[in-house]
């Protein structure tokens, strides 16, 4: 297994950060790495979707945990590689503030080998992302 997390506390509260998540038109807003993202129907458990990523072809994933206001898993399996990789969005109330955290979660035979290899390139926009994600969810964003 091989693991990423990025956490931030916000003064957003946890409705305004899912309307960003369960709404994928506006993933592309917050995550500037994303060209586009399309699901097969509502934003719920077994659901599946595309994403394309700038410069890639479109990945599938399936939301394989979705709770309201609290996270949101899209899995992606890439058979070629051996792996499966989870994309964890998770919203934990602190008080008055909100902490967000991001995760990958990369499982597998060759898991961390390849998260040793391209875990860095998978993860590098994070942070900036989760920064804009705080902006949005604040209305300092349009």
């Amino acid at each position: 297994m091989w693991k990423y997390e990025n956490s931030i506390i916000t003064e957003a509260t946890p409705e305004a950060i899912w309307k960003l998540y369960n709404n994928v038109d506006k993933w592309k807003k917050w995550d500037s790495s994303i060209m586009e993202v399309i699901i097969d129907g509502p934003f719920e458990e077994g659901i599946t979707g595309y994403l394309t990523l700038l410069g890639q072809e479109p990945l599938q994933f399936t939301l394989t945990e979705v709770k309201e206001n609290k996270l949101f898993t899209n899995t992606t399996i890439l058979e070629q590689l051996s792996i499966k990789m989870d994309f964890r969005h998770e919203i934990e109330v602190l008080g008055l503030q909100t902490k967000v955290t991001h995760s990958v979660i990369l499982s597998g035979p060759n898991a961390e080998l390849i998260g040793n290899k391209i875990g860095p390139m998978i993860t590098q926009g994070i942070p900036s992302s989760m920064s804009n994600l705080n902006q949005l969810a604040r209305g300092d964003l349009s």
